[in-house]
């Protein structure tokens, strides 16, 4: 699944290779430089600020929590 996504700070779009899965990950915006979060999800992707998402839709926040859990 590819998709557009687009930065949620300037606006600016971007297209989306293929998913590995539903894991969130970083993109870091091409036009004002500021990293965001992208999470593949049945419908599409949700995109986040980076520090407004919750902690299962933050890579560093999620393996933080899964690593401590023993749930790797």
């Amino acid at each position: 699944m590819s998709a557009t996504i687009h930065c949620p700070y300037c606006n600016a779009a971007r297209e989306a290779g293929e998913f590995d899965g539903y894991a969130p990950f970083y993109v870091n915006c091409e036009e004002c430089s500021r990293r965001y979060i992208v999470e593949p999800v049945r419908s599409g992707v949700v995109v986040y600020r980076d520090g407004e998402a919750p902690c299962c839709s933050d890579p560093e926040c999620r393996a933080t929590e899964m690593a401590g859990s023993g749930q790797e």
